[in-house]
């Protein structure tokens, strides 16, 4: 198989040159591995890192790391560092959970991972008790309203976090991760990220390109973008696409509840009915669904692609009918350094009412079926806060970085696929593309797993517009409620 070659890509900034002008050198290990008290047959350790890497003799943390040991069954190549989504993903606690990669990476590699610096066990950022504010407001009033009070809350998790709060930013991270490979004593850095921990992958491969061993970015972000709209808009299309398959489904299926009616019609009469305070809630009638809560649960049914069971549920706030057991669970609610880190990585801040009307207007217009998406608050979060420290950009990568790989499925509800496209140009390797949809190619297509493991076992990339074809899915369990609050 061919290798990718990078070409014509910029060199680093002037920032970014000053960035990485000591990375730490590789060595015997340091690192003082004792067996995990709380997760028999996996070693745990700590690590001090400088609170701020531009004050390396200041203040220190410890991060939390855990180490799952290869079986040495093959050939011996090294460490293989996980990094988990998020962001707020406990990457040792998870690996301490689960052997999370496949058996025969662990015949290849010792597996490691850590809590990045906020999460975890790892200096945790601390917020206030009960939900964060974070919604998708209708008024002029609430929309002044969660902006008081996100300023609020913001507030009171840095009086309670203290210094961490604001460097948990992912160039810090991947400061944090090359300070973890010189301790290992490893060369390069090997690595696998899945969604938002493609994001560490993708700036440690920036600002360390001559550290960089084999990389994987499955499910990608995409850190260019620096506008609401762009955000916004690529994550409800995403969601539309879905709804799409489903509109399909339906018309071909038999067995759908709402075979050979108008479905988009009937979505949009009962955004009307919700829209005037007229739609009830099937769980209790006595209330009202408004716009957003009935585009969180259309989304929530679509994302987990319970077809026939989304039908049913529109047919039931059509015809007046109750479904008790969308009382089931409660919905989720973030890990406290979520909102950190993401207003220390991004720019989304909203003006004012004015602009946020005409995302929402927008939005109606690009994605008429799921006008709101549990991400979508995303851009609203952080109104009201300092600039990133961190702020998006374009990837500039040295032509000292070896082949990448990135996989994303074309129908990824959460890593939209024109982020993967667009990581592709910016990056110029290879992107293997799964057909279908679902999040983490790794864990929902055989066809990239296999090029997965065939890249970390020999460093060998699939050629260019490589494609992994469409896979029976296993029915997912029902989400009984919207998600208020998602995560990547």
């Amino acid at each position: 198989m061919r290798r990718s070659v990078l070409s014509g890509v910029a060199a680093l900034s002037l920032a970014t040159s000053l960035l990485v002008a000591a990375p730490a050198s590789a060595s015997p290990s340091t690192i003082d591995w004792k067996p995990c008290a709380d997760a028999p047959g996996v070693d745990c350790a700590r690590l001090a890192v400088p609170l701020d890497w531009a004050k390396p003799g200041g203040e220190r943390i410890e991060l939390s790391l855990a180490r799952r040991k290869g079986t040495g069954a093959g050939e011996k190549l090294g460490t293989l560092m996980y990094g988990p989504g998020g962001p707020g993903g406990a990457g040792a606690k998870g690996l301490k959970h689960g052997k999370i990669l496949a058996d025969p990476i662990y015949d290849h590699y010792d597996v490691v991972s850590y809590d990045s610096r906020g999460i975890g066990d790892s200096k945790p950022i601390v917020c206030p008790d009960g939900p964060e504010p974070r919604e998708w407001p209708t008024t002029e009033e609430q929309f002044r309203d969660l902006t008081a009070k996100s300023k609020r809350y913001i507030a009171d998790c840095r009086k309670l976090s203290g210094p961490i709060y604001d460097h948990v930013d992912t160039r810090s991270d991947v400061r944090d991760m090359d300070a973890i490979r010189a301790a290992l004593g490893e060369r390069k850095l090997n690595y696998y990220g899945v969604s938002y921990g493609t994001l560490r992958g993708q700036q440690y491969a920036e600002y360390f390109p001559r550290n960089v061993g084999r990389l994987v970015l499955d499910s990608t972000m995409d850190h260019s973008m620096t506008s609401n709209w762009d955000f916004v808009r690529t994550e409800s299309v995403a969601r539309e696409e879905v709804f799409q398959q489903f509109v399909r489904w339906c018309a071909d299926k038999p067995e759908c509840v709402l075979h050979g009616q108008d479905v988009e019609k009937l979505v949009r009469e009962l955004y009307d009915r919700a829209d005037a305070g007229t739609l009830p809630d099937p769980s209790d009638p006595a209330k009202k669904y408004d716009g957003t809560r009935l585009a969180a649960y259309i989304e929530s049914y679509t994302l987990s692609e319970e077809f026939a069971e989304l039908a049913t549920f529109l047919k039931t706030l059509r015809d007046g009918g109750t479904k008790p057991e969308l009382l089931a669970a409660a919905a989720p609610t973030a890990p406290n350094p979520t909102r950190a880190i993401w207003c220390n990585d991004w720019a989304y801040r909203v003006s004012g009412y004015e602009e946020f009307k005409k995302l929402s207007d927008g939005l109606r217009k690009v994605s008429p079926n799921i006008r709101f998406n549990g991400y979508n608050p995303w851009a609203l979060v952080c109104s009201g806060e300092r600039a990133p420290v961190n702020p998006p950009h374009p990837l500039k990568l040295s032509r000292d970085v070896p082949p990448l790989l990135i996989t994303n499925a074309r129908h990824d509800p959460a890593t939209a696929y024109p982020w993967a496209k667009s990581m592709e140009k910016q990056t110029g390797m290879t992107l293997v593309t799964y057909d279908g949809g679902g999040h983490g190619m790794y864990r929902v297509s055989s066809c990239s797993r296999e090029y997965i493991h065939q890249y970390l076992f020999t460093g060998a990339v699939p050629p260019r517009g490589t494609h992994c074809a469409v896979e029976p899915r296993p029915s997912s369990a029902k989400l009984a409620t919207p998600p208020d609050l998602a995560t990547f």
